[in-house]
């Protein structure tokens, strides 16, 4: 059992190396399905952190279901709002653009990025084309353009195409597409996708997104490190928006020019009905021109969100190492389940504490749900095991205890392992003391052969065991053929309970060894009689002896009263003797015969009351009065025993 117990310890160490080998594997791979698991604790760690400020250069004039709906009031009074004319039917007039371009450049915005795609001839006409090439020929340099890659399917294939504006003017040109991850999820930055683009279709041009042409429109420099992620300052609603009609409408425009005075103004839709609300690790429904103003604040913020460890190989193999390391210390460090599970879940936690403060302090993204799992696995796995050989380990003390203490003794030391030493040095107990012993013994060993002898004392020794046990007795010891037993030491039910169990073992005692002596009878051997002697009162338990040997046993008065007793039956003339504590406590469950008070040797001073027991209240006494028959009769009339022999060989 040790070799098993030792087997399950190193199982637990083997397991936990296992899952951190586990981790590096899941990381190094990149696998779609660690990806989509990683992104969503990323996920959980924005929300966790919560929104912060932007940028304030940064406005968003949002084409919403209120300019949409502007169109309605014009057509229904176009005489009272000409100004809405632009907006009458979507696709709005070329010209509604140019108006807000130059309403904006007029109070003072710094650029304007437009996140629609104007790559085909307006539906109005040239001249509405005419209006905004004029604006764009005034103002190009500091406005932004969309365009975007087009990847489309058909029964021959893809294809692609790139779709740009088709002003000529020198305005700056920006792609507007993003790229999900496996959860469909927007995270990655825009420019990390549009590269991704280029690579897989082939695409030739060196066009940035419309952040970075956001960006140089209003003259600001690129940051020399690129973002690998988007850094999210906050879900939908996190910059401020302007409905695109208040731009056009000459009362509302005055009142709200200044506050695009500096600013960098995007333009894009935000109505539910464009269908261009997008999944973030932030928010489920963020419009896509707030996605291009997080990148733009990121841009301007100097905001490079990415891996601590670009490399995935280094990532994992670090990775693994630093699991492998905490989850190895812990389990070394603390072997109980208790302590285990709180080492692994303040792991778990400083982990994720630590990956929280990167991503807030240092704009750094450490993997957090394969080494969170794989350390929760590893905590799992060693409180299992951990279970497990203590549980052996438990089975393997037990027996070893029992070898030389009563089970109850070593129930005690395995519930109270820390109290043990209590138990050892010695406690006072209030219990009651059982002393038995065979009558005539020594002329029967004298009379039988050694191994005959030990033979009969075993089995006798066995059965009058087996009923002190069943009434949870703790044997004490045995001298020669007499047992001493204690009822209530070193674990008490309560005095009436402890004193009414060492009767009942008592009586117990009795019809088992009525039983042995037929069979004892029948085999041609001596039949046994007992006398059993029992005090209830204060004695002391623990450890006695000396240095070389100890011994796990009761001493005080009470004892001393229980063998003198028990002594006391050969006089009386009877089997089972209590004193008056004892029957106190059990006189009304059991059927007594007082013999009055008696000296005992050692109590001169003292007579004891003592009473013989019959039977417990509402059973028979028939077995009572046969064994004192028996006994009066074996006691008067010794005989010389016979001692069955094989035969001669012939």
């Amino acid at each position: 059992m040790v070799k098993s117990y030792r087997r399950l310890f190193q199982l637990g160490h083997g397991l936990m190396v296992s899952w951190a080998v586990f981790g590096a594997i899941a990381l190094t791979s990149q696998h779609p399905w660690i990806v989509l698991i990683e992104g969503q604790a990323q996920s959980f760690l924005l929300r966790l952190r919560g929104p912060v400020p932007p940028p304030e250069e940064i406005v968003i004039l949002g084409i919403d279901e209120y300019s949409l709906s502007q169109g309605d009031l014009y057509r229904a009074d176009p005489e009272r709002y000409p100004f809405l004319a632009p907006l009458a039917i979507w696709p709005w007039q070329r010209q509604a653009y140019a108006q807000a371009i130059e309403q904006l450049m007029a109070a003072g915005a710094k650029a304007v990025a437009i996140d629609v795609l104007l790559v085909d001839p307006s539906g109005y006409g040239p001249a509405d084309d005419d209006a905004l090439e004029e604006t764009l020929a005034r103002w190009g340099d500091r406005v932004a353009l969309a365009a975007a890659y087009d990847v489309s399917s058909s029964d021959f294939g893809l294809f692609t195409n790139l779709l740009e504006p088709i002003y000529s003017s020198q305005s700056q040109v920006g792609l507007i597409n993003l790229e999900a991850d496996v959860d469909g999820k927007y995270r990655t930055f825009p420019d990390r996708g549009i590269a991704t683009l280029r690579q897989t279709h082939g695409f030739d041009d060196n066009l940035p997104s419309l952040a970075g042409a956001a960006l140089a429109a209003a003259d600001l420099p690129k940051p020399d490190r690129q973002s690998q992620d988007l850094f999210f300052y906050g879900p939908a609603g996190t910059f401020p928006v302007v409905s695109f009609v208040q731009v056009l409408d000459p009362t509302n425009w005055p009142l709200i020019a200044d506050q695009f005075e500096g600013k960098i103004v995007l333009i894009g839709p935000m109505a539910e009905s464009f269908q261009d609300r997008k999944r973030t690790p932030i928010d489920n429904t963020m419009p896509g021109v707030e996605l291009h103003a997080h990148a733009l604040a990121a841009l301007m913020a100097g905001k490079t969100l990415g891996a601590a460890i670009p490399n995935p190989l280094v990532q994992g193999l670090l990775t693994a190492i630093a699991i492998g390391a905490i989850g190895l210390g812990l389990g070394y460090r603390f072997t109980q389940p208790v302590p285990r599970l709180a080492g692994f879940l303040g792991a778990i936690a400083a982990w994720g504490g630590l990956a929280y403060l990167l991503m807030v302090q240092g704009d750094r993204l450490v993997p957090v749900a394969i080494p969170v799992a794989c350390l929760g696995m590893g905590g799992v796995t060693y409180i299992a095991t951990g279970a497990v050989s203590n549980r052996l380990e438990e089975q393997r003390l037990r027996r070893t205890l029992e070898r030389y203490v009563a089970p109850s003794v070593a129930q005690e030391i395995l519930n109270q392992p820390e109290d043990f030493t209590s138990l050892t040095v010695g406690q006072r107990f209030q219990a009651a003391v059982l002393f038995s012993d065979i009558r005539g013994f020594s002329r029967i060993s004298y009379q039988l052969g050694a191994e005959e002898t030990v033979s009969l004392l075993n089995t006798y020794l066995d059965v009058m065991v087996a009923a002190i046990l069943e009434y949870r007795g703790t044997i004490d010891k045995f001298i020669g053929d007499a047992v001493m037993a204690e009822f209530g030491a070193p674990k008490s039910l309560g005095p009436e309970q402890d004193a009414l169990g060492a009767v009942a073992a008592a009586l117990a005692m009795r019809k088992v060894l009525a039983t042995l002596r037929t069979t004892l009878v029948a085999q041609g051997l001596p039949p046994l009689f007992n006398g059993i002697g029992i005090s209830y009162g204060e004695l002391v338990v623990g450890n006695v002896g000396s240095v070389q040997r100890l011994e796990y046993t009761a001493i005080g008065d009470t004892v001393n009263v229980a063998s003198r007793i028990e002594g006391l039956t050969k006089l009386i003339g009877t089997d089972i003797l209590i004193t008056e504590p004892c029957y106190d406590l059990v006189k009304d469950h059991i059927v007594t015969v007082d013999h009055g008070t008696h000296f005992l040797a050692g109590r001169e001073q003292e007579a004891v009351q003592v009473y013989g027991v019959v039977a417990l209240k509402g059973e028979s006494d028939e077995l009572y009065h046969q064994v004192q028959t028996d006994l009066v009769q074996h006691l008067s009339q010794p005989k010389a025993i016979t001692i069955p022999t094989q035969p001669p060989a012939t």
